[in-house]
């Protein structure tokens, strides 16, 4: 079973201030944080609070008769988690996702899903404002916004919660 590697944690707001919200155990500024990431050519990211880890190396199980985007099932801690590869929903013609490929594992409990992405993670602070990416006509309704890293690479801010609803309820469908 594959261990998951925590989000790395994060600096504190304020200098000096090291507190987090009551019972939480976080970081006080993870509330308007994201994980960004890239799935096929688009740079998508993910609020901390659904994004809960990476994960490399991962077992999947095929899912028969599942769409080329669900691309297995893993046993993530003990839970086992659907795995989208969202390059591949949102363009059919793209390649799937191969070696090298990470998983950013988000939500709980039966919420649980696994994006496939490739290269590395970076940290986005949403930015009002700021415009989004160009990003597939598939996935505008869950573009909540934007976020920027520190090299100043704009994100598309995902309502994961949203998209994996719509996911499911599509899968439901198949």
């Amino acid at each position: 079973m594959e261990q998951p590697l925590p989000i790395p944690p994060l600096s504190p707001t304020a200098p000096g201030d090291t507190t987090s919200p009551p019972g939480t155990g976080q970081d006080p500024s993870s509330a308007a944080l994201a994980q960004g990431v890239m799935c096929g050519p688009w740079w998508l990211a993910f609020p901390f609070s659904w994004a809960r880890s990476i994960v490399e190396n991962v077992q999947l199980s095929e899912v028969p008769h599942a769409p080329a985007w669900l691309i297995g099932a893993a046993n993530i801690e003990g839970k086992v988690v659907p795995v989208f590869d969202l390059a591949v929903y949102l363009d059919a013609s793209l390649p799937p996702a191969g070696p090298g490929t990470l998983m950013l594992l988000g939500g709980e409990a039966e919420q649980a899903a696994a994006i496939a992405f490739h290269g590395l993670p970076a940290m986005a602070r949403p930015q009002a404002g700021l415009a989004p990416p160009e990003t597939p006509a598939a996935l505008l309704e869950f573009v909540a916004g934007a976020a920027c890293d520190d090299g100043g690479r704009a994100w598309a801010l995902i309502d994961a919660a949203s998209l994996m609803e719509a996911l499911s309820a599509e899968l439901a469908l198949v």
